[in-house]
């Protein structure tokens, strides 16, 4: 059975707070606010080897999804 996973912006809590009330009693959805600030490593220093999972990182279109809507929608099968 798929689960949903929808991210809305920081910029959006208001939109963030509707989807929660509204969605609340929906177990295949979870709502959830993008806590994401900047790119973790900020040293430019060169590491011997990149130990970030590039499988995680799957889903490249959200950024501009939440850019364009204030909220993404993911699939978790």
């Amino acid at each position: 059975m798929a689960r949903y996973l929808f991210i809305v912006s920081l910029q959006h809590k208001a939109v963030y707070g509707v989807l929660r009330e509204r969605l609340s009693n929906d177990a295949k959805v979870d709502v959830i606010l993008d806590r994401r600030r900047v790119n973790r490593r900020r040293a430019s220093v060169p590491v011997a080897l990149e130990r970030r999972n590039a499988d995680r990182r799957r889903h490249v279109g959200i950024n501009d999804e939440l850019r364009r809507h204030s909220v993404a929608v993911v699939t978790i099968s």
